[in-house]
């Protein structure tokens, strides 16, 4: 079963319909008493990134989340939902859809920022032997992601792997980012946390994603599925390849089946309904490709010429000054517009996802419209 993704249609978020995709998919695997025993402490971690309404697309949609809820009200479990966010978890609980759900299924809201850190020791990570989870993680008994399927301008998908980003304590985040410096480094990274954390089950909101400028100013695209595994690196193999995205440009996705955290696509099955393919709208891909050489050979060159840095959109900025609060290498000032450090920049896109007015855009970025 390890090996095994569950996918089921289901085209819009009528709870009724929901709720079917996400208990079939789950049942697809042993069903949730497989995972969850009475009394059972689970910590649900969606998408949760900014305080966007469920219509944006941009987070995890509070029908799945209720969905879940509901399977695991029926064998007993406690719940607790967490997550941490830019704009403060509250915010984000309320604007996200989710404050109501706990409240309706005694949910336990749990603000990863504002709770004490554990660290998790894994010998076998490549890059972080200690990872700095939240205690919410290493507390409960069993771990359920719950991650977007999503473009996301820094690393170009983001899914079920990158979403347990966010089970690390507030500040510590940002020191990761300013700490790794290398895109490489950082894909070890984010294997490590997955390594650390281990979620049991993973179940993705697919029904609608994100495709173009996300993971939080793109624009919504139907994808019509559910998608479930024990294994989340496995998960993001399939929903790379329902979204028309090649696994050899997701840097991290091609290192987790390099490293045994997701077998081959070959070796992967795929259980339930069959579900078209979407292709999303990504940024064209000449430019990245380029810069990947050019990194290796001569890296001034790539720093200074061919490095993505964030653009900023004069027409659309408030000077609200997010993104500069949220950079980890301090690498933005403000002047009539924020201006990048390319030095300091280490192309994380971190003031990306703080923009909530779509106002940051890649500087290779060339729009291309694929379906």
């Amino acid at each position: 079963m390890e090996n095994t993704v569950a996918m089921t249609q289901c085209y819009d978020y009528q709870q009724e319909k929901v709720d079917t995709a996400v208990e079939k998919a789950v049942n697809l695997l042993g069903g949730i008493e497989t995972f969850v025993k009475p009394g059972d402490k689970v910590l649900l971690k969606p998408n949760l990134v900014s305080p966007l309404k469920p219509e944006k697309m941009a987070t995890t949609h509070p029908t799945v989340i209720q969905a879940i809820c509901k399977l695991l009200k029926k064998v007993g479990a406690e719940i607790w939902i967490g997550d941490s966010g830019v704009h403060g978890t509250s915010k984000i609980f309320a604007a996200c859809g989710i404050e109501e759900v706990a409240r309706k299924y005694d949910c336990k809201i749990c603000d990863i920022d504002r709770y004490e850190t554990d660290f998790v020791f894994k010998k076998s990570n490549r890059l972080m032997k200690k990872v700095p989870v939240s205690k919410y993680v290493t507390e409960a008994d069993v771990v359920i992601n719950i991650p977007k399927v999503k473009i996301h301008a820094g690393v170009l998908y983001t899914g079920a792997v990158k979403n347990l980003y966010g089970t690390i304590v507030g500040k510590k985040k940002t020191e990761i980012h300013a700490n790794t410096q290398t895109m490489d480094n950082f894909y070890l990274v984010l294997l490590d946390i997955l390594n650390a954390v281990k979620p049991q089950l993973t179940i993705m909101d697919g029904i609608y994603g994100m495709e173009g400028n996300g993971p939080t100013n793109g624009t919504p695209a139907k994808t019509g599925m559910i998608l479930a595994s024990r294994n989340a690196a496995a998960l993001d193999v399939i929903a790379v390849e329902q979204i028309g995205l090649n696994l050899k440009d997701i840097g991290y996705l091609t290192k987790a089946v390099e490293l045994g955290f997701s077998p081959l696509r070959k070796e992967i099955q795929v259980v339930g309904d069959s579900v078209p393919m979407v292709k999303y709208k990504y940024p064209v891909k000449a430019l990245v490709v380029l810069g990947k050489i050019i990194m290796k050979i001569t890296p001034p060159i790539y720093n200074a010429l061919l490095k993505p840095v964030p653009k900023f959109l004069k027409d659309k900025c408030i000077r609200c000054q997010e993104c500069i609060k949220i950079c980890p290498t301090e690498a933005l000032t403000m002047d009539k517009l924020p201006i990048v450090d390319r030095k300091k920049c280490v192309s994380c896109f971190c003031c990306h996802e703080a923009c909530l007015y779509n106002v940051i855009v890649r500087s290779d970025e060339k729009k291309r419209n694929r379906r």
